[in-house]
């Protein structure tokens, strides 16, 4: 370990289970914005799965460390291996992401080179860094994915649905109580999800590092009237089932009221059942749009009708950073430790509660403007990247002095 003009300059090992880039999702996000913090002030090492990502995107990270290893591996999600994973004790997602060259390229490394911390990606990718001695490890799962399954089973469409969420639910307890805590630190981004982790692992030091945004400037905009807004990765589990909900349960509510109402369903990768909500008065689906923040500051309200999922929600941030006003469930607000409901953004559960607090809003543009500025000012002093960044710095120099 060599002094730098900031004090120690340290030999960091990331673990990533996906190239950083592009940031179409909040874990390439969280990753690729740590790196660039790391940038000129340690010697960074970047061991990342491919899943997908390609040589050029690779070349983007490179510009943020010392050196960047890709390992080839495909994640197939097929029902066959959804089935043989049933007789496994192991998450369906830890099957996903076994892979012996991966294994090797990490003793490869290792044996090449020392580090002073590693930084072990996602609960998929705790595999392999949990029996590695003699380096402080940091565990980055950012959520706690057995609350992502618990809430799973509360919705699901069948039986057969339910009983898969169960099991894998219990098996990432398991998991994460006998996986955890054998890290000498752990990262999260939400409050409710680090009580999960704390709870199975009592002894594990727990830090937050929240999620951020690149605050936009705060202009005025031309407005699409009664225009409602949701954005997000289509075939996210989660993210579906909340446009449908709100399409099915609470759009129809608000349109009797407002029959101008319009609901815009923003984001890649929409399959046939969100596809044909299109056909239906005043839904638009678009897909991919080529600037989100652009596209959603004209909007007039963002819903974030939530059932599932774990962790904070970068959708609900990146909406207040446009100002916008937001309305949210308590499972979509439920990460947002920051925020203030009722101050800051909505919170409504229930379609006709949820209606309502739309239709209230669309009513009244003093109420819009005065959530979207409340919401952005809490989005600035405490969800930037910049803030992020700061939070990153103290937890490695904790875990690397042993503070």
């Amino acid at each position: 370990m060599k002094r730098g003009s900031k004090g120690f300059e340290l030999k960091i090992l990331v673990i990533a289970s996906e190239i950083p880039y592009p940031l179409t999702d909040s874990n390439r996000a969280c990753y690729y914005h740590l790196l660039r913090r790391l940038r000129g002030k340690h010697d960074v090492t970047v061991l990342a799965m491919s899943s997908g990502g390609t040589a050029e995107d690779a070349a983007r990270v490179a510009d943020f460390v010392d050196e960047i290893i890709v390992v080839q591996h495909e994640i197939r999600k097929t029902f066959p291996r959804r089935l043989a994973s049933l007789f496994s004790t192991l998450p369906f997602g830890v099957l996903l992401f076994r892979s012996a060259t991966y294994a090797r390229a990490l003793r490869d490394l290792l044996a090449r080179k020392n580090f002073d911390v590693i930084v072990a990606g996602n609960v998929n990718m705790a595999q392999f860094t949990v029996d590695l001695e003699g380096t402080p490890k940091i565990i980055f799962p950012q959520d706690a994915w057995s609350l992502y399954y618990r809430r799973l089973m509360k919705h699901a469409r069948n039986p057969a649905a339910f009983l898969y969420s169960l099991l894998q639910h219990l098996k990432l307890k398991r998991y994460e109580r006998r996986t955890y805590g054998r890290y000498d630190a752990c990262v999260m981004v939400a409050r409710r999800d680090a009580d999960i982790i704390r709870e199975a692992c009592p002894d594990l030091p727990i830090y937050f590092a929240h999620s951020g945004v690149d605050m936009p400037p705060l202009e005025d905009v031309a407005k699409e009237a009664n225009a409602i807004v949701f954005s997000g990765v289509m075939d996210y589990p989660p993210n579906r089932d909340c446009v449908l909900y709100f399409a099915n349960e609470v759009f129809p509510l608000i349109r009797k009221d407002v029959p101008a109402a319009t609901f815009r369903v923003v984001g890649k990768n929409p399959g046939p059942e969100i596809l044909a909500l299109a056909d239906r008065p005043g839904v638009v689906v678009t897909g991919t749009v080529p600037d989100l923040i652009e596209y959603i500051r004209r909007m007039e309200i963002y819903v974030c009708p939530m059932r599932l999922g774990s962790g904070m929600k970068m959708k609900i941030v990146e909406a207040l950073s446009a100002a916008l006003p937001v309305v949210s469930t308590s499972v979509g607000a439920d990460g947002m430790d920051q925020l203030v409901a009722g101050r800051d953004f909505v919170v409504a559960d229930g379609p006709a509660p949820f209606a309502a607090a739309v239709v209230e809003l669309l009513r009244d543009p003093d109420a819009r403007r005065r959530f979207g500025r409340a919401g952005r000012a809490e989005v600035e002093k405490a969800y930037t990247w910049e803030a992020y960044g700061r939070a990153w710095d103290e937890i490695i120099e904790a875990v690397s002095t042993g503070e």
